[in-house]
């Protein structure tokens, strides 16, 4: 008996294989349209790996070229807003630094530059202070701004004491005789970022200045706090009164070698 495919008619046959080919067109389709989703799913996974790990890097850089709160306000709203903070500004100067770059490698010097800002960045740190810029060989820090902090006048004079004794440290290990200045002040500065293209955080007012004044006026290996400094301080410090110095464009100040610590009143540092 002839079976059912041989008495089909020619144009019964070509609808039949037709519907074949849409059947496995319809098919093919099916699982290309898995496979791209299965593709755009991989794609998509990928592409948000990608923006994640390149957020974090430019979180990380923003966070290592600006404090950590600043950075956080900037990326929140996209500005930092000027604001008046109570702080204790540090300076602090290599002394005799022309004189030592004249006999140095230039590779020498650096290294030695970097070992010194290394080890200050680390006293920042534990001190709750924030370094704000270095100038050549000059050292710019600020305590208790921007974030307010009650003990910043007493946290700078344990940053300041703490850089002598790193310095000590560094001059035992090598043949450098290198010795620091360090002038130290408390009182209000305005706090902003400036700039647009490599924004940098600084504070400003006359107080930074009465501050850098603090520094040029004082002696290599000592602590040079001001008045306003010491009258907060004076509890927790051994202090030896200088009198009345002469300071440049702000006539006579009244200024003190902080020695060191009344251990009873230990400032907490982190």
């Amino acid at each position: 008996m002839p079976d059912e495919s041989s008495m089909r008619t020619p144009r019964e046959e070509q609808r039949k294989s037709r519907q074949r080919k849409t059947v496995m067109v319809d098919y093919l389709q099916s699982v290309a349209t898995i496979q791209d989703g299965g593709i755009q799913q991989r794609l998509l996974k990928e592409l948000i790996r990608q923006y994640v790990a390149l957020e974090k890097r430019v979180d990380e850089l923003l966070k290592n070229t600006l404090p950590a709160e600043v950075a956080e306000e900037i990326k929140e709203s996209g500005s930092f807003a000027p604001r008046t903070c109570n702080c204790t500004i540090l300076f602090a100067d290599i002394c005799g630094f022309t004189q030592m770059a004249s006999r140095l490698s230039g590779e020498k010097l650096v290294r030695m530059l970097d070992l010194i800002v290394r080890g200050a960045d680390d006293l920042m740190r534990r001190y709750r202070g924030t370094k704000v810029k270095t100038i050549g060989d000059a050292y710019m820090a600020v305590f208790g701004a921007p974030r307010p902090d009650p003990d910043h006048p007493s946290l700078a004079i344990q940053a300041g004491l703490a850089m002598h004794e790193q310095l000590k440290a560094f001059r035992a290990g090598g043949d450098l005789k290198i010795e620091t200045r360090i002038g130290i002040h408390t009182g209000t500065v305005i706090a902003a970022v400036v700039g647009e293209e490599r924004m940098q955080f600084d504070i400003f007012g006359d107080n930074v200045n009465i501050a850098s004044r603090f520094e040029t006026g004082g002696t290599p290996g000592r602590v040079n706090c001001s008045h306003e400094t010491y009258l907060l301080t004076r509890n927790r410090f051994f202090f030896e009164e200088r009198g009345e110095i002469p300071l440049k464009h702000r006539g006579r100040m009244k200024a003190y070698f902080a020695t060191g610590e009344r251990h009873e009143n230990t400032a907490n540092a982190l």
